[in-house]
């Protein structure tokens, strides 16, 4: 299965402290075109199929896999195998507060976020539960890199077609950034979170995932409005874990910017 997702993420300052955010998506879930793609980026690096050979190339099928007395995914839950198509996803609002004495060298900052069930859970857009966030963010220079930090906590609203109670998520991110010619950087970041699915007992699920994101980014020239462009692009690999976050993603859009 893959998902599609085209987003709008506005955010603005009020103030000098404080950002207000928001952001909301279109959903298209599908087949997809790149099994072969990521199969054979496992088999370039060494890592696990996991049963990717077993299951029909670029079809669309969600469900959950337990290890039984005859092998390797004897008992399967089949959840959807329709295909879901596009529809609207989920809707996050956002408050960011800078923390401490301003500096030229630390920056550190507060934020809280909010999920509104905006999307239609039955053909799995989004949870469809109420979820709250917050997380302590910090950088500093170093060299010629930017380092950054994060530590989150999540609290997610229950999931009735899975079968999820209410429960508390655990999240932590290193990431650096370093400029690379006069107008483009590359960022590598290290993600660290807990499983949502820790509470369906299916081991290959319930697993802390480690992600690993590589990206680019380069300045545009502003637009006729005078507004400040920036294209970005970058790669997610779930390279520990496979079964409890994304497999891959692909992000890619352009930012502007008022001064």
């Amino acid at each position: 299965m893959e998902s599609h997702r085209r987003t709008l993420d506005a955010r603005r300052h009020v103030g000098r402290r404080l950002e207000l955010g928001l952001k909301a998506s279109l959903v298209n879930a599908d087949g997809g075109v790149i099994d072969p793609l990521i199969e054979g980026f496992h088999d370039f690096f060494g890592f696990r199929q996991s049963g990717r050979p077993q299951t029909l190339e670029n079809g669309y099928a969600l469900y959950f896999r337990r290890d039984g007395p005859g092998g390797y995914g004897e008992q399967l839950r089949f959840v959807r195998v329709a295909q879901a198509g596009l529809g609207v996803g989920e809707t996050i609002v956002s408050l960011k507060s800078g923390l401490g004495p301003e500096s030229a060298t630390w920056r550190q900052a507060v934020q809280v976020q909010l999920k509104l069930p905006t999307a239609d859970v039955d053909r799995f857009h989004g949870t469809g539960s109420v979820d709250a966030a917050i997380q302590y963010l910090v950088s500093r220079p170093w060299r010629r890199w930017t380092l950054h930090g994060n530590a989150g906590f999540t609290r997610l609203g229950s999931h009735d077609m899975l079968t999820l109670e209410p429960q508390n998520i655990v999240t932590v991110a290193i990431a650096g950034e370093r400029p690379v010619g006069p107008r483009s950087s590359i960022v590598l970041q290290l993600r660290h979170q807990q499983s949502p699915f820790r509470q369906l007992n299916l081991s290959i699920l319930g697993v802390t995932a480690t992600l690993i994101d590589i990206g680019w980014t380069r300045s545009l020239k502003p637009s006729r409005s005078g507004l400040d462009r920036s294209a970005y692009f970058s790669l997610s690999n779930n390279t520990a874990k496979y079964g409890s976050a994304v497999d891959i993603s692909l992000h890619a859009g352009i930012r502007f910017r008022s001064n």
